[in-house]
């Protein structure tokens, strides 16, 4: 996926979350990369030990995430609930995310992102 963020007009923040894949499950923390532009398209770039492992692009209209593995899906219309880094790409630009998921913040910088019927989650915080 080539996407030119350092052209006029796009905003990063970057952080790091806790993430919980599924309830019980181990934690990882990661980090996190937002781009976003004032029309809404944001791109969010996850990474562990400086190694991108899910990068996900989102507009007005579409969507489009690219896994390390080189899985790649795309279409129109709303994300898919069952994919959470795009459900976290949404929440951290401004988007309600599909249900289940419930975003909230913390303070202006920090969010938490949970699904209840998996206990999936993301805790973590973004540098102005």
């Amino acid at each position: 996926m080539r996407i030119d963020t350092s052209a006029p007009g796009w905003n990063q923040r970057s952080g790091q979350a806790v993430w919980t894949p599924a309830r019980g499950a181990d934690e990882v923390v990661i980090d996190l990369q937002v781009w976003r532009r004032t029309d809404g398209e944001c791109v969010l770039d996850v990474s562990k030990a400086g190694l991108s492992f899910v990068l996900a692009h989102l507009t007005a209209d579409t969507w489009r995430i690219e896994a390390a593995t080189g899985q790649r899906h795309a279409a129109r219309g709303t994300p898919p609930a069952r994919v959470a880094w795009l459900q976290i790409a949404l929440a951290l630009v401004g988007r309600p995310p599909a249900a289940p998921w419930q975003f909230e913040r913390l303070d202006p910088d920090a969010f938490r992102l949970t699904n209840p019927r998996t206990g999936e989650r993301f805790v973590g915080s973004l540098t102005p």
